[in-house]
């Protein structure tokens, strides 16, 4: 985990632009995180209905990321950047963008994407809403990364910054980890 926060942190420092993946890879971050914790209970000889809770509750949290977790989130980019680069890549794949508060619709197709920028922490989402398609949205992602390459803009490097800093400590604490038995027995 601490290897994907620093990879994540080092892409967006080092190139200077923002960058975009899928939603459903900070789900599998989540799940490598919670994933411990859900087969720890088992592990005891005498499991209680307590430490059942803990996995399923776990697994609910999971369910409901998974449905969240749809389509594109863009990394390290301020809120005017991320709205130029979603209305130029709708543009440049052929389509209208129509906005409202948090939506954009294409014009010719009807299609909805939900459009939440957190301006302020440098993190912005886009996902379909309803019978939206997935190679809409995917089309949307890879004009906005060449977008986000060709056309320079303002960067917000608040989010890298942080995912950098928890790198270090997940870092610190897995080492810790490894040298606690070594540090005991002397």
């Amino acid at each position: 985990m601490a290897l994907s926060f620093f990879g994540l942190a080092l892409k967006t420092l080092i190139s200077k632009k923002p960058m975009i993946f899928a939603s459903r890879w900070m789900f599998a971050f989540v799940l490598l995180a919670f994933l411990p914790s859900m087969f720890n209970p088992f592990l005891f000889k005498h499991p209680s209905l307590l430490s059942v809770v803990n996995p399923l509750m776990f697994a609910v949290v999971l369910v409901f990321m998974w449905i969240q977790m749809k389509g594109y989130m863009v990394f390290g980019v301020s809120d005017a950047y991320v709205r130029e680069a979603l209305l130029d890549s709708i543009k440049t794949i052929g389509f209208t963008p129509v906005e409202t508060m948090s939506r954009l619709q294409i014009k010719e197709t009807g299609e909805e994407f939900q459009v939440a920028i957190q301006g302020w922490v440098g993190t912005a989402v886009f996902k379909p809403v309803g019978k939206s398609t997935t190679k809409t949205t995917r089309d949307i992602a890879l004009a906005m990364n060449n977008y986000f390459r060709t056309t320079p803009g303002k960067m917000n490097y608040i989010a890298p910054c942080l995912y950098l800093i928890l790198g270090i400590f997940m870092a610190v604490t897995c080492i810790g980890i490894v040298m606690l038995p070594h540090a005991v027995r002397h």
